[in-house]
Order: C-alpha cells, then structure tokens, then sequence
C-alpha cells in the first residue's frame, strides 16, 4: 500500500487553484436501521451529500472571479447597489440569486504529486462563500464547494491522473 502524497493541486474545471492554505473535505451519507422481529438489525445506506471548503490566501478579484463566477461583476458593469465597475479585473458582488441566475458547475479534482497522480474528484461541485477571516496580516477566504451529481452518478471518485475517459 502506498501513500498518496502532497504537494496537492486543486482543479476546478480548466482553472488551476492557487495559494489554498487548507482543504476540507466533509463527507456524510444517510441510513437507518432496521430491526427484526428475529433480533436482527439491518442498516441500509441512502443518500450521499458531500462537500469541500477551502481557505484562500489569494483573495483578489481575479482569485475570487474564478472560484465565484456567478458573482463576478464585468468592468463596466452595475453592481447591486447601482455603482458602476471600472476595474479591468471587475468586482465581486454577493448577492441572493434570483430564477434567472444559474450555478457554475465543475469537477473539483485534488492531485497528489507524482506521475501519475493520485486524483479525489468532487464530481460537479458548484460553489458558494462560506467565510471571510480577518487576522492583523492577511484576509483569507473560505469557499465551499458542494457535489451536485446527475441522478445515478458518483459524488466522490478516486483514480490515477489520466487514467479515465469520457465516453460519448
């Protein structure tokens, strides 16, 4: 048995993650038990939820537009509020979502190190702001991304880098 070692890499779709001090994993899955009338008991596993916080260092706009985009406001754009963006990197605006508004969705996949690597996949996370914290050097930002899989798919997967194709 090996262990699966770090340094770790964070993917979210296409982007790459930066400067993540600590990854969370939280993990449940429901099920009741069942008893006999012959002294047995039965524990039947239901549904999966899972999800992953992680704490960002990097908590400009260009950080944040990636692991936030349904906040992302473009420069030239309005906020909430009514101001307008005029900033090349937009800004962030936190805002309940309305019907017309859709979540990102993306794999979020945490790599070991080595060739290839060791792959735990949070299979199409969406994200949302879960804390901000402020100590006298740094803010840092904490982002959950919760699993959201089609009906019938994995909510987590392991795997080897690579090693796994999408079928069409």
């Amino acid at each position: 048995m090996a262990l699966v070692r770090g340094p770790f890499d964070l993917k979210w779709g296409d982007n790459t993650l930066l400067n993540i001090e600590e990854v969370s994993v939280d993990y449940e899955q429901d099920s009741e038990d069942y008893t006999t009338v012959q002294h047995n008991t039965y524990e039947l596993d239901g549904p999966i939820k899972a999800s992953i916080t992680i704490t960002l260092l990097a908590t400009d706009i260009a950080a944040l537009s990636v692991v936030l985009p349904q906040y992302h406001v473009n420069n030239g754009g309005v906020m909430s509020t009514g101001e307008t963006v005029s900033n090349a990197n937009g800004a962030i605006d936190v805002v309940a979502q309305d019907c017309d508004a859709g979540d990102v969705y993306n794999d979020l996949d945490v790599i070991s190190c080595g060739n290839p690597g060791d792959v735990f996949r949070l299979v199409n996370a969406r994200t949302k702001l879960d804390s901000v914290e402020f100590d006298d050097k740094i803010r840092k930002i904490m982002v959950k991304f919760i699993g959201v899989p089609a009906q019938g798919d994995g909510v987590v997967q392991f795997f080897k880098e690579g090693t796994i194709n999408v079928v069409s």
